[in-house]
């Protein structure tokens, strides 16, 4: 997967069109829209704002493709609360 592949993916997930995430982030019109059908290089500007606006999306993980560290610790205790809150379920 590739960073395209990635920003497209926080599109899909926000359940955004590629111009309402330019406007959200504070790109140029089609300044992604581009960046998306061409391949080519993600300007600082898309980064940033994603960064800015998006922010359960790390960096690392949008440049990389790889969760940091404190990501993963963060996943694995979500993870953790929510079979406790099942079991606490149960028991009521």
């Amino acid at each position: 997967m590739e960073i395209h592949d990635r920003i497209r993916l926080i599109i899909d997930e926000k359940d955004l069109s590629i111009s309402k995430f330019e406007r959200i982030i504070g790109s140029g019109q089609n300044a992604v829209s581009t960046c998306l059908r061409r391949h080519s290089s993600v300007s600082h500007e898309v980064l940033l704002g994603v960064a800015k606006n998006f922010p359960e999306y790390s960096l690392d993980w949008l440049l990389t493709g790889k969760k940091s560290e404190n990501e993963e610790i963060v996943i694995r205790m979500k993870d953790i609360i929510l079979e406790l809150e099942n079991e606490l379920n149960k028991i009521k």
